[in-house]
């Protein structure tokens, strides 16, 4: 089979590293699969051919994705395969949409919640929610990688239950395990300057206020004098949180220079605990990569990942991102407990080993394998 896989850029690091682990799978197999972004990590298999989609109007996002979905879609009219995937934003109307994001859920949790002042409503919104209901209206079938994806997609747009499949994001378990601590903790902490005995917590993630940071670092003055950092990886404007810091007299917990990063397994490795209060995540991938690197894991039930856990056993679970004071009392728990930090760690590698990506690859190909029959007038 001949699969052409959209996106507009596809790395190891981010919620686009489902196409590279899920086509490393399918070519392992003997498919043929076919990536078309304007900037990738490399894939070293011979099957998996990755094709230059070129960015213009780099700064401005609007532009800039309209003429991404124009350009993927104009390429895709010259080349022949049997079944395309994408993103409901980034091509006109492939044959099946991977959703990774919900434009239209965001937009309304940003009304709902009234957090349009400080998660400004953008133009680009407006567009991609026009694309994102053109398509999903329109594709033969639907992935959705949580259940709770899968619920906005039926209710929000009224689509038929038979046309969305569930298909969990997996974990790369070889690449995240607890035993990297052993490698490369004493690596990362002399690197940024954390001590041995400083309990660290790490957030991953961007952008920075759906993410949930500002809360943690409001949560951050209840750990008082204990010796502890907070390690901070991605790409945002991190003056507003800084400042934030700084009033709260907890600036020098802070740890930022670290940015987007490609060895964040190694600052899984470093870390004690993951704390992740995300206000919207239709998966969250770095939550399951830290369960797998053995960490207890602190989030919202906001997150798809949060379906995979069991609260108090396998990670702790927020009803609402903005509950401060649960978030305290739960980086109190971690802090003060390594037995607990342990036993919940290893609770999460043993649930988070259940969702590989060879079971996601299996049941995209599935929906793959259906589409390319019902275009061919089959029935299974």
């Amino acid at each position: 089979m001949r699969i052409a896989v959209i996106l507009s850029r596809v790395h190891w690091w981010g919620s686009s590293r489902y196409a590279l682990e899920v086509a490393r799978k399918w070519a392992e197999k003997g498919h043929e699969v076919h990536i078309f972004a304007n900037s990738w990590d490399p894939l070293d298999h011979p099957k998996v051919i990755f094709h230059k989609v070129p960015s213009i109007l780099k700064g401005h996002m609007l532009p800039r994705e309209a003429w991404l979905t124009l350009a993927h879609s104009i390429v895709q009219k010259f080349q022949k395969f049997d079944v395309t995937l994408a993103q409901p934003t980034r091509y006109f109307t492939p044959d099946v949409g991977e959703v990774q994001f919900l434009y239209k859920s965001w937009v309304d949790w940003k009304r709902r919640k009234g957090m349009k002042d400080s998660v400004p409503i953008k133009i680009s919104d407006a567009w991609l929610g026009w694309m994102e209901k053109r398509n999903v209206r329109k594709v033969r079938h639907m992935i959705a990688l949580a259940e709770c994806v899968k619920k906005d997609i039926i209710e929000g747009y009224g689509i038929d239950p038979a046309k969305v499949t569930l298909a969990y994001s997996g974990t790369n378990l070889e690449e995240f395990r607890p035993e990297n601590r052993t490698a490369y903790r004493q690596e990362i902490r002399a690197r940024h300057g954390i001590a041995d005995n400083d309990m660290l917590f790490i957030f991953v993630g961007n952008p920075y206020i759906r993410k949930g940071l500002d809360r943690v670092i409001e949560a951050l003055p209840a750990l008082g004098g204990r010796n502890y950092k907070l390690l901070i990886c991605g790409k945002d404007n991190p003056e507003p949180f800084k400042q934030l810091a700084e009033r709260l007299g907890v600036a020098d917990k802070l740890v930022w220079n670290v940015g987007l990063t490609s060895e964040i397994k190694k600052y899984f490795a470093a870390a004690d605990a993951f704390v992740f209060p995300t206000r919207y995540e239709p998966f969250g991938l770095v939550i399951t990569e830290a369960m797998a690197s053995g960490l207890p894991a602190i989030t919202t039930k906001l997150s798809g990942a949060a379906e995979l856990i069991e609260d108090g056993k396998d990670g702790l679970l927020m009803d609402d991102p903005e509950d401060v004071v649960t978030l305290k009392s739960y980086m109190i728990r971690l802090a003060d407990d390594s037995a607990l930090r342990s036993r919940m760690g290893a609770a999460a590698r043993s649930k988070i080993e259940q969702y590989t990506w060879d079971r996601t690859a299996d049941v995209m190909m599935e929906v793959l394998e259906k589409v390319v029959a019902e275009k061919n007038g089959r029935t299974n």
